[in-house]
C-alpha cells in the first residue's frame, strides 16, 4: 500500500470511529475505547514519513480494461507494462548517470526490471516493483524511487495541458515520448481513467485527460526509424550524454546517447572509432512541436566497423 493510500485508509478509519463516538456519546465503557482508538490512529498518521523511497508504483484503471473490482485484462497488462518499464529504465539511467559530476558514479548498464507484485483493487490495477536493485549502491533504491515518481509526474504533465507538454517535449529523452504514446493510446482505447501512486505521490487523470494526452503525444511523435549511417565519429560527452558525427556529405549530426550503453562501451567507442569512418546505428525521431515546426532528433544505439 502506498503512503497516500495508507493515509487515506487511516483518515477513513478516524472519521468512522468519530461517528461511532457521536452515536455512543458518553457511554462509560464504549466512549473510552473509541477515544483511545482515535488517538492511536492519529499517532499512526504522525508516524508516517512525509517521503518514502520505496521502488513500487501502482496503476489503477477503469472502463473496458477491467471488470469492476474483479479483474483486469491480461492483454491490456501485456501492452502497458513495456512502455512503463521503458519509461522507468530511461528515467532511472538519467537520475543515476546523468549526475556523474554531482555524485561521481560510473555509468553502468543494468537490467532494472520491474516485476508485477500485486493486483490492487479499487478500480483494478497493477503494482510494479523493482526487486533486483544493487544492494551495494547506497543510492540505487533512492534513485529508482525517484525515477518512478518522475515518470508519474511526466505522465501527469503530458495530460495536463499543451503548455506543460511543451516542457516534456523539450526535456524528455525522445524514446520516452514514444513510450508515452504507446501507454496513453492503450489506456484511451480501453476508455479508462488512470490513477497512479508511488510513495507519497498520488495522481489521478480523468478519461478526458487521458484522451487529450493520447492525441497530444500522438501528434508530436510522428515517426521513428532505425538507420545506419557511414559517418566519421567525432566523439561524445558523458556528462551531457551527447554525441557528434559527420555524415558522408560533411554535415554535422548530434544527439543523445542511448541509456542502454554503459560507460565501458562508450570509452571503447572513443578508443576504437574517434575521427574514423564507421557504421553508426541511430534511432531517428521525427518530432512535431506545438508551434508547428518539425525537427529530427537522433539517439546513438551502436558503433561498428564500416
Amino acid at each position: 500500500m502506498s503512503i497516500y493510500s495508507k493515509i487515506q485508509h487511516i483518515k477513513a478509519q478516524i472519521i468512522d470511529t468519530e461517528r461511532l463516538l457521536e452515536m455512543v456519546q458518553e457511554h462509560p465503557f464504549m466512549s473510552i475505547g473509541l477515544k483511545e482508538k482515535i488517538e492511536t490512529l492519529k499517532q499512526e498518521l504522525l508516524d508516517i514519513p512525509e517521503i518514502l523511497h520505496d521502488p513500487v508504483m501502482q496503476f489503477l484503471f477503469s472502463g473496458d480494461a477491467v471488470n469492476g473490482s474483479d479483474g483486469i485484462k491480461s492483454t491490456f497488462v501485456s501492452k502497458i507494462t513495456p512502455p512503463v518499464q521503458g519509461l522507468v529504465q530511461s528515467q532511472l539511467a538519467l537520475n543515476k548517470y546523468g549526475k556523474v559530476g554531482k555524485r561521481g558514479r560510473a555509468r553502468r548498464k543494468g537490467k532494472n526490471d520491474l516485476y508485477i507484485t500485486g493486483l490492487p483493487k479499487g478500480s483494478f490495477g497493477i503494482e510494479l516493483t523493482r526487486i533486483d536493485y544493487d544492494e551495494n549502491d547506497l543510492y540505487d533504491l533512492v534513485d529508482t524511487s525517484e525515477a518512478m515518481k518522475d515518470v508519474i509526474n511526466l505522465i501527469k504533465q503530458t495530460a495536463e495541458s499543451d503548455e506543460s507538454f511543451k516542457i516534456v517535449l523539450e526535456n524528455t529523452p525522445k524514446r520516452n515520448l514514444n513510450n508515452l504514446k504507446k501507454l496513453f493510446q492503450e489506456i484511451a482505447n480501453e476508455k479508462s481513467i488512470l490513477k497512479m501512486d508511488s510513495g507519497e505521490l498520488h495522481v489521478e487523470l480523468t478519461r478526458e485527460q487521458v484522451d487529450a494526452a493520447a492525441r497530444r503525444v500522438s501528434d508530436a511523435v510522428e515517426d521513428e526509424n532505425d538507420i545506419v549511417l557511414n559517418a566519421i565519429f567525432r566523439g561524445l560527452l558523458l556528462n551531457s550524454n551527447r554525441f557528434e558525427i559527420l555524415d558522408e556529405e560533411g554535415n554535422s549530426i548530434s544527439g543523445t546517447i542511448s541509456t542502454e550503453l554503459d560507460e565501458d562501451t562508450l570509452i571503447e567507442y572513443d578508443r576504437l572509432f574517434l575521427n574514423r569512418e564507421c557504421a553508426i546505428h541511430l534511432k531517428e525521431y521525427k518530432i512535431k512541436y506545438a508551434a508547428g515546426n518539425e525537427r529530427i532528433e537522433y539517439e546513438l544505439l551502436e558503433i561498428k566497423e564500416k
